[in-house]
């Protein structure tokens, strides 16, 4: 059985994100943004993000979900989806919440329910915390990460997806 744990991201955290990113150039990306979220990490958006590092029976990292809570972008998220008319006016988020930011698990351990099982442990992760919703923004190159955050029971609340992306906005309620 993987074994992981969490705590709040730091600049070590990132080196060890993009450890296991490693040679996977399809995700290269991740780190290159993760380092550009914590350049702000002064910012109130950033208070409360934390890493959950998803490990295999040996003990080694295999994946990743940077989980946490933003005010502000969640203030922005939830504007934007009112006045683009893509929820009900009287749609509000769930408060507290927290966003899903980023979740990866290296190609060799997808088929192994990996990805389910650190999933699983970020809305653990919530729940502990009294969180009431989860939100995320995925947009990826091809369907697989929208295809298994469907498979998580994930509410679309605006699917964006066209020409070979993947993008959507997505809602877990706890």
């Amino acid at each position: 059985m993987a074994k992981g744990y969490y705590w709040y991201v730091t600049r070590d955290e990132i080196r060890e994100i993009a450890a296991i990113v490693g040679g996977d150039k399809t995700y290269s990306h991740f780190v290159h943004r993760i380092n550009k979220e914590f350049e702000l990490s002064d910012e109130e958006r950033n208070s409360q993000v934390y890493v959950l590092f998803q490990e295999d029976d040996k003990g080694a990292r295999i994946g990743f979900c940077v989980i946490g809570h933003s005010p502000a972008k969640m203030g922005v998220w939830e504007k934007t989806f009112k006045d683009e008319g893509w929820v009900d006016g009287d749609f509000s988020m769930q408060d507290p919440c927290f966003e899903l930011m980023y979740m990866y698990v290296k190609p060799e351990a997808r088929t192994e329910g990996t990805g389910s099982l650190l999933f699983s442990r970020a809305m653990d992760f919530a729940k502990e915390r009294k969180v009431k919703g989860v939100y995320a923004y995925v947009s990826d190159r091809n369907n697989s990460a929208l295809n298994f955050y469907k498979k998580m029971d994930a509410n679309i609340l605006q699917d964006f997806s066209e020409d070979g992306l993947s993008a959507a906005f997505l809602e877990w309620k706890l």
